[in-house]
């Protein structure tokens, strides 16, 4: 059986005669240990562009003698400034490496911010890190000296483009300044929550002046960036947005500004410290991370404050609170309910009751259990003889 050696055979479409330029077969296996690397990382990642890199710089080492650019054309099928354009971002990037892969710089933006200096370095990340991108024309601009001119002339002909290649532009406008209007309204939330734990005392009145509209504009701002519009049937031509899925994360933060908007839903004062620290908080601070997977930091998030908890098969189970036990007891039926039905029942009665009412299979030992329906009043006085006499 014959075995394939893939760093040799790694790409039959480009070739290079080692022979012919003088390199020995060290050297060989070597390059073409990085020629079938480079081929393996296929599409470019802002890691994969790092790692393209690395293996070009090694194999630039080797053919340090001004081989290189035939090397990278004929065997790696990459123009040579290409693969300059790779090295240099691996050697003049990789200090903010980890950085700009969680942020997912696309290659040529690397390009380009490879000539930077360490303070322009610095400034793109943070403005990447403050409007959720970085493209060529923000990176040019920080090399002139500011980031005034690119936006400048972006906000000029963003609105003359037509076409879906302008509507592109337009949603990513909206997207980055909207997700940075949302992220300052909740940072801003999240900071006067903080002041107001700091003192010793939590005033409603004072915390709600300072959040309540911010946090009605950020509810707003949520569903404009991440819903979609739905026609509201009830009333014909109006719209209404879509709604996170219920139990979600997101979910639990848009329920969290809608009750941060209002604050007659607010907890009673004595509850109000620990809401805000041990709900409030966490849930918008899950949604400002910078992490890329947060973990949640609630147990479980909970149902929607603007709707009910119960669930429809328990409407009715409420209205039923005021039935004295004792009667339930006595309370006795022949009826066929299927164990699903009883088991859907059930779990809305304790939910519905907080516990304090469950349902059973299993009969109370107390409970009485008759031998036969009694018979109905009139029977029972026919029985006995004392029926009234009927006149004709």
């Amino acid at each position: 059986m014959r075995t394939r050696n893939t760093k040799t055979t790694a790409t039959a479409a480009f070739s290079y005669n080692y022979e012919e330029e003088g390199i020995g077969h060290t050297t060989r296996d070597l390059l073409e240990s990085s020629a079938a690397h480079i081929f393996d990382l296929g599409r470019r990642t802002t890691e994969q562009t790092f790692e393209l890199g690395d293996h070009l710089a090694k194999a630039a080492d080797l053919l340090a003698d001004g081989r290189f650019d035939k090397w990278v054309k004929m065997r790696c099928g990459l123009a040579p400034r290409s693969g300059r354009n790779y090295m240099a971002v691996f050697r003049n990037l990789g200090h903010v490496r980890d950085e700009l892969v969680d942020l997912s710089v696309g290659a040529t933006v690397l390009f380009h911010l490879s000539s930077a200096t360490d303070d322009q370095v610095k400034a793109a990340i943070a403005f990447a890190e403050e409007n959720g991108r970085l493209q060529v024309a923000d990176v040019r601009a920080i090399l002139a000296g500011g980031e005034e001119g690119g936006d400048k002339a972006e906000k000029a002909d963003q609105f003359s483009t037509g076409g879906v290649g302008g509507l592109k532009v337009l949603i990513a406008t909206k997207i980055r300044d909207g997700l940075k209007a949302f992220i300052e309204h909740l940072v801003t939330i999240c900071k006067a929550v903080e002041a107001a734990l700091g003192r010793s005392r939590v005033i409603k009145e004072a915390l709600a002046k300072e959040i309540q509209d911010i946090a009605r504009v950020a509810r707003q701002e949520l569903e404009s960036l991440a819903l979609f519009l739905e026609p509201e049937l009830d009333y014909g031509r109006n719209t209404r947005p879509t709604k996170f899925p219920k139990g979600s994360g997101w979910a639990e933060v848009n329920d969290t500004l809608y009750r941060l908007g209002g604050v007659d839903g607010w907890p009673k004062s004595k509850d109000m410290r620990d809401w805000l620290a041990l709900h409030v908080l966490p849930v918008l601070g899950w949604a400002v991370s910078r992490e890329r997977k947060p973990e949640w930091p609630l147990a479980a998030p909970t149902a929607p404050a603007s709707e009910p908890a119960v669930p429809a098969e328990a409407d009715s189970v409420g209205d039923r609170h005021d039935v004295e036990p004792a009667m339930l007891d006595e309370i006795s039926t022949d009826v066929d309910v299927p164990d699903e039905v009883i088991d859907r029942f059930g779990a809305a009665l304790e939910e519905a009751t907080g516990g304090f009412m469950t349902v059973s299979r299993e009969a109370p030992r107390n409970r009485k259990q008759f031998a036969r329906v009694p018979a109905l009043a009139d029977d029972s006085v026919a029985e006995a003889g004392l029926a009234p006499a009927v006149t004709p």
